[in-house]
């Protein structure tokens, strides 16, 4: 089946009231949550039984289960969370770094052991922003390490003010505690686990990156930062640079990175001559490999799981792989977290890549179908610049929709998150995409012949890596100078914006179950109205 023709997919009625009763918990306070779990089991065993009503039923069992999934799994509700501040001496597993240098280290962590009458905190999520003892100020905090700390604990839900904050951001991640106003007062790597000998792996790989060429250029800190996810190698002004561009997301390990890797991992495992049935597997652990290695970001996990239900659903033959592998992926997040559905990665992920299968696909066949240059000259008979014009054209079609489609699904996502509205993204994204798939594949084969130990081969790479990278901060300095290339705001309306996000995704669902077959042909241009729209919403 056609991946542009219409498919059913079952699972919506699953997904949309389940996602709209997690929703609906961040803005009810819900004491009887226990009691709406029997209502949904009651409401779908009718739903079984009643086959003209069962949409109706299913829709309302759904949406009482999300509602009390999330109010039991958040986080602020638990009675340790009414704990008044207090200063504490913990022992703690560092899950993932936002910054470490000789002065302070913050992140998330576990609490690994606590002072007996803190014991119900053992094994909570803490984030932690902590100064270092002058004697350890050297001492290189890594993910696994087992770090002795003393500040003042803080629950989160004491802390959001609103939803849309830092404290709103901790909430969502399944964070309960902050702890701050402290130091961190030894450092032991010795233990070692999982998570620690995956860091040394990612240390590794820095080490293939940046071989042969110098560390502290500017390409090479954003081939780092692209290859391994830590945009805290970015310097202030290149990460600005690529915020008001909206190329910020080329530095998070997501959808682009995991679909690159999955894509050589496929052809090298198809040149290997493995049977295709069996290539999944042998993938999807390089995939995770991979993950692991750049620190296990939520995005990229999100990415990996995309991929695994993919190759799930193009194995059922039953329908149209991608959409159906989008809708469960994201159910597949929203069960194993549902405070997911807050955090603007979760959002931009699905919604973009929705945007993408629901818009950008028909409209790049419906432009490539009117893409006929040479129409006098049989096919047969063209010249070879001519095919390669012809080639041009549709890779540059199809990359303004795809690009279209993503700029339209991040608008109000950007402004209500990022306070920015990169004007020119459609653009930017046309020229950076095809560029940020060079460095990452420059990377990839760096980091593969490292690990064979082909040293020439590494320098190659690198170099070549380093062209990409130097290109890309040219084009975006010289498309940063014209005028209006951005807009920012003030304190945009956030539940404003993510409404009219939905209603975006609904209309362009129903686009797409029409097979885009309008009744007026100008509604093909209907979604470009929704970032004047959107920047409306964000002025007010």
């Amino acid at each position: 089946m056609s991946e542009t023709l219409p498919t059913r997919v079952p699972l919506l009625w699953i997904l949309i009231p389940f996602s709209i009763g997690i929703a609906a918990s961040s803005v009810f306070e819900w004491p009887v949550e226990r009691l709406l779990l029997p209502i949904a089991l009651i409401a779908t065993v009718l739903a079984y039984r009643n086959s003209r009503r069962w949409g109706p039923l299913l829709c309302l069992s759904m949406l009482a289960a999300g509602l009390a999934y999330a109010s039991l799994r958040d986080v602020t509700r638990s009675p340790r969370s009414q704990l008044p501040e207090r200063e504490v001496s913990l022992s703690l597993s560092i899950e993932r770094l936002f910054e470490d240098n000789a002065e302070r280290a913050r992140g998330f962590a576990t609490v690994v052991s606590t002072p007996s009458h803190l014991a119900d905190l053992a094994n909570v999520r803490v984030y932690f922003s902590l100064y270092k003892r002058e004697r350890i100020s050297t001492a290189q905090i890594e993910i696994g390490s087992l770090v002795s700390v003393e500040g003042v604990l803080a629950p989160t839900a004491a802390l959001a003010s609103d939803s849309g904050g830092f404290a709103g951001y901790l909430k969502a991640s399944g964070v309960g505690f902050q702890l701050s106003r402290g130091v961190i007062e030894s450092v032991d790597d010795s233990i070692g686990g999982w998570r620690l000998q995956f860091n040394r792996i990612q240390k590794w790989a820095h080490g293939c990156l940046t071989r042969g060429i110098d560390p502290n250029a500017a390409p090479t800190r954003s081939y780092v930062a692209m290859m391994l996810g830590k945009k805290n190698e970015l310097e202030d002004d290149r990460k600005e640079l690529f915020l008001k561009s909206g190329a910020l997301h080329l530095f998070a390990i997501s959808g682009l990175h995991i679909g690159i890797i999955a894509a050589c991992g496929h052809a090298t495992l198809v040149l290997l001559r493995l049977p295709r049935r069996w290539i999944p597997i042998p993938n999807l652990t390089l995939i995770a490999i991979f993950v692991l290695a750049t620190g296990g970001a939520p995005s990229a996990w999100r990415a990996l799981l995309m991929i695994a239900c993919y190759y799930l659903c193009v194995a059922s033959k039953r329908q149209a792989a991608s959409l159906n592998a989008l809708v469960l992926s994201a159910l597949i997040c929203l069960l194993v977290d549902p405070r997911q559905l807050f955090l603007a990665g979760f959002q931009m992920s699905y919604a973009t890549v929705a945007a993408i299968l629901l818009y950008g696909v028909p409209l790049a066949e419906r432009l490539t179908d009117r893409w006929k240059p040479f129409r006098a000259i049989p096919r047969k008979a063209w010249s070879l610049p001519q095919t390669k014009f012809y080639e041009a054209g549709r890779f540059v079609i199809n990359s303004f929709a795809i690009s279209l489609s993503a700029f339209l699904a991040s608008s109000a996502l950007s402004i209500a998150y990022f306070q920015t509205l990169p004007i020119l993204g459609i653009l930017a994204n046309i020229v950076l995409l095809p560029l940020a798939f060079l460095a990452i594949v420059a990377g990839f084969l760096a980091i593969l012949f490292g690990g064979v130990g082909i040293g020439p081969a590494i320098l190659l790479f690198n170099n070549a890596a380093q062209v990409v990278l130097a290109t890309m901060h040219a084009f975006l300095e010289s498309l940063n100078r014209l005028p209006r290339s951005y807009l920012l705001f003030e304190g945009p309306p956030i539940g404003l914006l993510l409404l009219m996000l939905s209603l975006l995704l609904v209309g362009l669902l129903f686009g797409y179950d029409r097979r885009w077959r309008l009744p007026r042909a100008w509604l093909w241009l209907g979604p470009l109205l929704y970032p004047a729209l959107c920047i409306l919403a964000g002025s007010l």
